[in-house]
């Protein structure tokens, strides 16, 4: 008996031990014949975090430029698409009719002050006269009304004079700041009349020029200390605004984060803000798109980066393929960040040390069995 309990027992050893030699074998043989793919372990690393928004540029002022007197248009001193300077003459408006009434109101003004010196002597006159009763209440009335009149008569003739002055101002057709105007809508020798609803011209400031955005909740939420601190940074030593223009070139000038609504728009669910660029050279027009990148300097944070080739896109969104320790390809969605070289920032769906396939997931599906090759040049 003993010796056939040995037996089995021996017997039950060697099958145990063939059967693992078989699933290791099987697994061996599946990873042989599994095709090779290229992977990264992923490391943490220092990043500097920045922010890009899409947005438009946009005039400091603009304003289309109405005439304050009527008459007819003598002269325009520019051309169009012209940049012109604060204060710069644009239109000429007939001005003799303007100038006849400023004549009218200096004669006028001076009659009133001599109206107003007799009745001044009147009234001082009266009023010893009718401490002796030597005239009549009425005369006495009629005087110092007469004088009070007379007053009037001198600041009526002040205020038309004022008036007078800014016609014949107003004759003379001003730029009201620095900038760029448009097409003009009148040529000398049109009628021209202060109630017409058609501008002489348009004019737009663009030095500096805006740069107006939108951030969503959901992001705002995540950069508003970036945007903060920009926004505060007058002297720009901690942030960097740079703009990318729609042909791919970097302007050369930085910004400063001008204002940060108050508000979230309950339509479109972002929040607007505005930069402000200076544009010496007028290379910015209004209207133009392009990128705002907001980065702060001296800030590194640890993150997770991935070459962007292993990154794929479906309906569901992002998402790369992992290879796990027995060799297994899973999908893993993933949320990422902002572009760095040749890589992208992961901010959810993937953690250390994982692996991830960058060349040969068109040889791959989730469930699959494969060879995988380290990648060192693209580690960290």
């Amino acid at each position: 008996m003993k010796a056939k309990y040995k037996f089995a027992l021996v017997s039950i050893a060697i099958s145990s031990a063939l059967l693992s030699g078989c699933k290791t074998g099987d697994i061996a043989t599946k990873t042989a014949q599994a095709p090779s793919v290229e992977t990264v372990t992923l490391t943490e690393t220092k990043i500097t975090p920045y922010h890009t928004f899409i947005g438009r540029t946009e005039a400091v002022n603009d304003v289309d430029i109405m005439p304050r007197v009527g008459g007819e248009l003598t002269a325009i001193h520019f051309k169009d698409g012209d940049m012109v300077e604060k204060g710069q003459l644009l239109f000429e408006i007939d001005d003799r009719p303007y100038k006849a009434a400023l004549a009218y109101a200096k004669a006028s003004l001076q009659k009133a002050k001599a109206q107003l010196v007799q009745t001044t002597r009147d009234a001082e006159r009266v009023k010893k006269l009718i401490k002796d009763k030597s005239i009549s209440e009425q005369q006495y009335d009629d005087a110092i009304a007469a004088q009070a009149a007379a007053i009037a008569s001198v600041e009526e003739a002040k205020a038309t004079l004022v008036s007078a002055r800014l016609d014949l101002e107003f004759s003379s057709v001003r730029a009201p700041f620095s900038g760029r105007v448009g097409f003009s809508n009148f040529r000398v020798g049109d009628r021209i009349s202060k109630i017409q609803l058609v501008p002489l011209v348009s004019i737009t400031q663009v030095d500096p020029i805006r740069f107006g955005f939108d951030v969503d909740e959901k992001l705002y939420r995540r950069v508003r200390s970036a945007i903060d601190v920009a926004h505060r940074n007058d002297d720009k030593l901690d942030v960097d605004l740079t703009l990318t223009l729609s042909d791919g070139s970097l302007y050369p000038l930085d910004g400063k984060i001008y204002a940060v609504g108050n508000k979230i728009d309950l339509e479109t669910g972002s929040i607007r803000a505005e930069a402000q660029f200076d544009n010496p050279t007028y290379a910015l027009m209004p209207g133009e798109y392009g990128n705002l990148t907001i980065k702060l300097r001296n800030k590194t944070i640890d993150g997770l980066l991935i070459p962007s080739a292993a990154v794929q896109q479906d309906q569901a969104g992002d998402y790369v393929m992992v290879v796990g320790d027995d060799h297994v390809v899973s999908r893993r969605n993933v949320e990422l960040g902002q572009t760095y070289g040749v890589k992208r920032a992961v901010l959810t769906g993937l953690a250390a040390n994982e692996k991830v396939i960058v060349n040969g997931l068109q040889k791959v599906r989730p469930g699959a069995t494969v060879k995988d090759v380290e990648l060192q040049s693209e580690q960290g």
